[in-house]
């Protein structure tokens, strides 16, 4: 693996961590399209799966006391539901228009994330339900569960310290059981390891920092680098399938 490549990675990987704790989002939405972009769809979305799990007991480590069990017995359920097809769709869809579905997957999760304040819903059985399906699917097929999750608890207005823990018991097992069923990737174990140290670095460092940092504007910045990497992902691979 090209030291460069690898560095590239490792940042990915760094601040999607950082992004991660200090904003609830940002992991998968910036690390699916850019692994996808730098080893390929395949092996970017099982990395993210990988370093999604890191993410998510890293995270919840640290807020775990505001778990709410209740939505968590209908959300992590339906979200493994979901994996299934999901992961059908990982291995039925050619490695280009893979690649164009995570684009599309996060570019479209980003738009809805970004005009969800306007949407109401009662965190009923249904909603939730829902909610966790579509995350286990996009987590599945893209590496990127989160958007359905933010959108589900905007909507609902699920207060952000127990979305933030809740959450992620969903995309830790959705990440894990899509994992499972694909295999860990064939990549270098040193690589692997340098991309999880890189991964666990950046959520450190946005727990030391977090009461300084405006989580809107986190979040901001959250939404503007994972747009970046969705663009040149997306671009890359039209650009493929054109056989330019």
């Amino acid at each position: 693996m090209p030291i460069d490549l690898t560095v590239a990675v490792m940042a990915v990987a760094a601040v999607g961590g950082f992004a991660q704790r200090v904003s609830g989002l940002g992991f998968s939405l910036i690390a699916a399209p850019s692994l996808a972009l730098a080893v390929g769809p395949r092996a970017g979305v099982a990395v993210t799966n990988l370093l999604a799990i890191v993410v998510a007991f890293a995270v919840l480590a640290t807020s775990a006391r505001r778990l709410e069990v209740s939505r968590a017995r209908i959300l992590v359920p339906a979200g493994l539901i979901g994996v299934i097809p999901g992961t059908v769709a990982f291995y039925l869809l050619p490695v280009n228009w893979l690649q164009v579905t995570v684009g599309a997957i996060t570019g479209l999760g980003l738009a809805a994330v970004s005009v969800a304040r306007r949407l109401h819903a009662a965190p009923n059985l249904a909603t939730t339900a829902s909610a966790g399906l579509a995350s286990g699917f996009t987590s599945a097929v893209a590496g990127a569960g989160g958007p359905a999750l933010v959108i589900y608890a905007i909507a609902t207005d699920w207060p952000q310290p127990q979305f933030a823990a809740t959450a992620q018991i969903a995309y830790a097992l959705q990440a894990a059981t899509a994992l499972a069923i694909k295999g860990v990737p064939p990549l270098p174990v040193p690589w692997l390891v340098a991309a999880i140290a890189a991964t666990l670095t950046g959520v450190a460092v946005a727990h030391l920092l977090a009461n300084r940092i405006n989580p809107a504007h986190a979040r901001r910045a959250a939404i503007a680098t994972a747009a970046l990497a969705t663009i040149l992902a997306t671009v890359r691979a039209i650009a493929h399938l054109a056989g330019l």
